[in-house]
């Protein structure tokens, strides 16, 4: 399934980016830590096995890392007005709730509910695009464009979530499910 690793993309993102605003390496080697890492690699596993195509998968992977990254230069460097910083805290809450139900949904059978992760989904991604709109470029709001038009597809979340539609994305979503627990516990989201 190739040799991508989010924790090598993430670094090459926070390095420039960190060149390019901040000029502190330590401020950019931060951002982005194993545990977070680990779950974008097997995130990357199940876009692949779903789209089939490893380029997509990067993608949007990459596209993951880049604005995550960015939102914690723009927290660091104090970029965000007050009321910026309010919407990033519905962000975070919406995040940390999306990433409860993904886990519920996979660990109790017959409880997937497509619409509600589709909502929540959905109000997720215009937060972040309201919030980032006013400090990156039109090119940041199409990466999350670009994300969220991948997994809050019906398609993706039923291969998922529905029994024996695609036994493959449902061994790695328990890897997911595993990772994005060790998240939650380690206070990330």
């Amino acid at each position: 399934m190739g040799d991508f690793k989010a924790s090598v993309v993430a670094y090459e993102v926070q390095k420039s980016f960190a060149n390019k605003f901040f000029s502190n390496k330590t401020v950019a080697k931060s951002l982005i830590d194993d545990t977070s890492g680990n779950l974008l690699d097997n995130l990357y596993l199940l876009l692949y096995v779903f789209t089939k195509n490893k380029k997509e998968s990067e993608k949007t992977t990459r596209n993951i890392i880049k604005i995550s990254i960015k939102l914690g230069m723009l927290q660091r460097g104090e970029k965000f007005s007050l009321e910026e910083k309010d919407c990033l805290i519905q962000i975070q809450k919406n995040l940390r709730a999306v990433a409860m139900t993904l886990i519920s949904f996979y660990q109790v059978d017959f409880t997937y509910d497509r619409n509600f992760v589709i909502k929540y989904l959905t109000e997720l991604e215009t937060l972040l695009k309201n919030l980032i709109s006013n400090h990156l470029t039109d090119k940041s709001v199409g990466r999350v464009e670009q994300i969220f038009g991948v997994v809050k597809t019906p398609e993706f979340l039923d291969s998922v979530y529905v029994p024996k539609k695609n036994s493959e994305m449902r061994e790695i979503m328990g890897k997911v499910v595993s990772d994005l627990n060790c998240c939650l516990e380690a206070g990330i989201l």
